[in-house]
């Protein structure tokens, strides 16, 4: 089977991939979503990363440096994702980042660390696949980034991921245990309150 990475275009046999077969050794992308169909939700995330692109062609009028470039493109992003939904917005700035491997040390810094600091509640709206998926994504980029600029730190990238905790982060209902069990240890010091104002006014009798 031949696999050709969505990021640049590279080709490989499936059976010479190594223990990543569907990781491109060119460009990092993980390409395993793609071949496997896996879909998150009612739409697959690789398809709403796929759709991204065409909104963002006017990002295009850009500099010929790579850094330039991929500033150009990251302006662009933050213009765009500030009045997204949360799936949205993850799909937006992958996109965006697949774009600017030539300067994986601004992406790293100026985008995907940006992004996960100035939008830290989206965990809570993300599906638990999509934030698989990113990590998934920083994983991938993690093996090119780490093989063409081993001198650079990888604080920022490493503090992009989302944490275990995020990931299966399941927001609380009224009724449910955790909130009967907020709402029960209330009424228990009340009535611990009350009972000691109760004595401390006998007491002054």
């Amino acid at each position: 089977m031949i696999i050709k990475c969505d990021g640049c275009g590279w080709k490989w046999n499936l059976s010479k991939g190594g223990k990543n077969p569907y990781v491109c050794n060119k460009c990092g992308m993980d390409n395993f979503e793609k071949y496997n169909n896996k879909g998150i939700g009612v739409i697959p995330i690789t398809m709403l990363i796929s759709a991204v692109p065409s909104a963002i062609t006017f990002i295009r009028n850009i500099s010929q440096r790579p850094a330039g470039e991929a500033r150009d493109i990251i302006n662009g992003v933050k213009q765009q994702i500030t009045s997204q939904d949360a799936r949205t917005r993850l799909a937006t700035v992958i996109s965006g980042s697949q774009q600017n491997f030539k300067a994986a040390d601004v992406d790293v810094n100026e985008l995907l660390f940006w992004y996960r600091q100035n939008y830290p509640n989206d965990y809570k709206e993300l599906k638990a696949e999509d934030k698989e998926y990113w990590n998934s994504y920083l994983n991938g980029y993690r093996q090119r980034f780490l093989m063409e600029r081993p001198d650079l730190q990888n604080n920022f990238l490493n503090r992009s991921y989302f944490t275990k905790e995020q990931i299966n982060y399941k927001p609380q209902t009224p009724g449910s245990p955790g909130t009967q069990t907020a709402g029960m240890n209330m009424w228990v010091t009340l009535g611990i309150v009350g009972a000691g104002i109760l004595l401390i006014t006998k007491m002054k009798k």
